[in-house]
C-alpha cells in the first residue's frame, strides 16, 4: 500500500480574529492608515502580496468599485468588485497617500512597499492582536477564500477571484469550509 503525504491545511484567521486584527493599526496615522487599507484588501479580496504590492492607481475605480488585478503569476489578470465595505478606507488612504507615485500603497515618501515589510506587519499586528497562530500575508487570502466559499459554495466564482488556473488548486477551501462541520459533528449527541 503506498502512502501520500497529507499536505498541511493552510492557516486561516477566524472572522473575530480578522476583525481583532485590523484594529491594531492606529489610522491617525499615515502608516497606520494604509496598513488597515491594505489588510482590509487582502482580507476582502483575496489578492496576494505581490499583488498588493505591484497595484497602480490607474487599476483602481473607488467610484465604479473596480479593481484590476495585474498579476505576474501565470498571466491571471482579472477585474474584481471593490466590496463596499471597504471603499471608505481606501479613499481615505488615497487623500493621503504621497502623490505622484505609480504604487497605490506606498512608502511615506511614495516608494513600493516591499513584500519583507508586509509579512513582518501582518505578523506584528497578529501578536498585538494576541492571535496564537502563525499568520502571514498569505493567511490573510487563505481567509477570504475560506470564508467566501463558506458563504458561497461557489467554487468556481472563488477560483477566478483567486486567479487560479484550475479547480483543483481552489478545492483546499472546501475542505477548510468542512472543518466547520467537524467542529459541530464533534459537540452532536446521538440520537439513539
Amino acid at each position: 500500500m503506498r502512502f501520500t503525504r497529507r499536505k498541511k491545511l493552510p492557516t486561516v484567521l477566524e472572522v473575530e480574529e480578522a476583525k481583532r486584527l485590523v484594529k491594531q493599526p492606529n489610522k491617525r496615522y499615515p502608516t497606520g492608515l494604509r496598513n488597515i487599507a491594505i489588510m482590509k484588501t487582502m482580507l476582502n479580496m483575496g489578492l496576494r502580496v505581490s499583488e498588493i504590492t505591484n497595484l497602480k492607481p490607474s487599476h483602481i475605480s473607488l467610484t465604479n468599485r473596480k479593481l484590476r488585478v495585474v498579476s505576474g503569476k501565470y498571466k491571471q489578470d482579472r477585474d474584481l468588485i471593490v466590496p463596499e465595505g471597504i471603499v471608505d478606507i481606501l479613499k481615505e488612504w488615497k487623500k493621503r497617500k504621497p502623490k505622484n507615485t505609480q504604487y497605490y500603497f506606498t512608502t511615506l515618501k511614495g516608494g513600493k512597499i516591499s513584500e519583507r515589510y508586509l509579512c513582518d506587519m501582518v505578523k506584528r499586528y497578529g501578536r498585538r492582536a494576541k492571535i496564537n497562530k502563525i499568520i502571514s500575508p498569505h493567511t490573510l487570502r487563505h481567509t477570504f477564500a475560506t470564508e467566501f466559499y463558506r458563504q458561497t459554495k461557489d467554487i468556481e466564482t472563488l477560483r477566478m477571484l483567486l486567479g487560479h488556473s484550475y479547480t483543483a488548486t481552489t478545492s483546499i477551501y472546501i475542505t477548510l469550509s468542512n472543518i466547520d462541520i467537524e467542529k459541530a459533528m464533534s459537540i452532536f449527541i446521538p440520537i439513539v
